[in-house]
C-alpha cells in the first residue's frame, strides 16, 4: 500500500482498493479501510508514521473491498465508525451481500470469499448527506448511488479533495472489468453527471490514481459511454424474448469478457438486471412470463 500526498492535509493510500486519510491538529480521518485485516494493518502503519492519531472512520459503501478491515481498525484504535443508512446495514450485517447477490437464498460459497463477505463492523452513526463537521473535520457528504445503493463520497472543502470512492472507474478498470458493477445505471449516469461540476480540484477514486479536475469531463464520458453500451447491448439481446441469463452471456459475448468464477457471474448479473430495469422504466423493455420462463423482450 503506498501513501499518496494529495495535499498538504490529504492522502490517499493506494492498493487494489483504495482508502483516504485527512490529516489536522495531530488526528486524522479515514475514509475507507480496504479489503481485509492486512489491508487495515498496513493502513495504520501509514497513520502511526505520520505520528497522528485516528479520530473516525468513514465508510462510503458496504462492498468488501471498502469495509472489509473497518473492525480490526476500530479494534487497535477505538475510533467510531460511520457509514450511509442501507450500507451500514450490510457493515454490521455483511451476509447481506452475498445474499442478495444470490436472490436472497443461502449463498453459494463461491459467494462468500473475502471479496464479497467481508468480517463484520458495528458502525457508531449514520451519514447524512451535506457540509457537516464529523469528530472535528469539516466535510461535505455527498451522495453517489449507482454503483452501490446508497454510496456516498467524502469532500473536503478546505482542501479541495473528493475521496469519490466508486463514483466513476478508471479506463484501466473499466478495460479490466468489462462489465462494472451498478445496482441502479440510472442513478449511476446522474452520479456522473455531476462529478465535473463538483468544487473540488482532486478526486480521488476507490480503485486507481487520483484525477485532476480538469480531466474529470474526460473520464466521466468514459463511463457514460460504457454503462451507455452495456445497457444497449442489453436491449439489443431482447429483440426477440430472452431469459436474463441469455442477456447476460450474449452482453458478455459482445464485449469479449470470459466469465470464469460464480462470483463473477454473479457480480455481472446485477449490472445486467440494472440494465434490463432501466430499459423497462423508459418503456423499451418489458418481461412476460412463458412456460414457466421469465422473459425480457423488447418493446416496438
Amino acid at each position: 500500500m503506498d501513501l499518496i500526498q494529495l495535499t498538504p492535509t490529504t492522502y490517499h493510500l493506494r492498493a487494489g482498493s483504495n482508502a483516504g486519510l485527512v490529516v489536522q491538529d495531530g488526528r486524522a480521518l479515514l475514509v475507507d479501510t480496504g479489503l481485509d485485516r492486512d489491508a487495515a494493518r498496513r493502513i495504520l502503519k501509514h497513520v502511526a508514521a505520520l505520528n497522528v492519531e485516528l479520530a473516525a472512520v468513514i465508510v462510503t459503501h458496504a462492498h468488501a473491498d471498502h469495509f472489509g478491515g473497518a473492525g480490526e481498525v476500530k479494534k487497535r484504535t477505538g475510533a467510531p465508525v460511520l457509514a450511509p443508512a442501507f450500507e451500514a446495514a450490510v457493515v454490521e450485517n455483511p451476509v447481506l451481500e452475498p445474499v442478495y447477490l444470490f436472490a436472497g437464498a443461502q449463498p453459494l460459497r463461491e459467494l462468500q470469499g473475502k471479496f464479497i463477505l467481508a468480517p463484520g463492523c458495528e458502525v457508531d452513526g449514520l451519514l447524512q448527506p451535506g457540509r457537516q463537521v464529523i469528530h472535528g473535520f469539516e466535510v461535505d457528504i455527498l451522495p453517489a448511488p449507482g454503483h452501490a445503493h446508497n454510496q456516498m463520497m467524502v469532500g473536503l472543502p478546505e482542501a479541495g479533495v473528493c475521496f469519490a470512492a466508486d463514483a466513476f472507474f478508471s479506463p484501466l478498470v473499466l478495460d479490466k472489468y468489462g462489465v462494472p458493477f451498478y445496482v441502479d445505471v440510472d442513478q449511476a449516469l446522474e452520479t456522473l453527471a455531476g462529478l465535473p461540476a463538483l468544487p473540488y480540484s482532486i478526486f480521488a477514486q476507490g480503485h486507481g490514481d487520483a484525477y485532476p479536475q480538469a480531466d474529470m469531463a474526460a473520464v466521466v464520458a468514459i463511463n457514460r459511454e460504457r454503462i451507455l453500451h452495456i445497457r444497449q447491448l442489453a436491449l439489443a439481446a431482447v429483440e426477440e424474448p430472452q431469459e436474463g441469463s441469455q442477456v447476460l452471456k450474449f452482453v458478455a459475448d459482445e464485449l469479449g469478457v470470459a466469465i470464469t468464477q460464480p462470483a463473477i457471474y454473479y457480480l455481472t448479473r446485477t449490472t445486467i438486471h440494472a440494465c434490463l430495469n432501466s430499459l423497462r422504466q423508459s418503456g423499451r423493455v418489458d418481461l412476460k412470463l412463458v412456460d414457466n420462463r421469465l422473459l425480457w423482450t423488447a418493446i416496438d
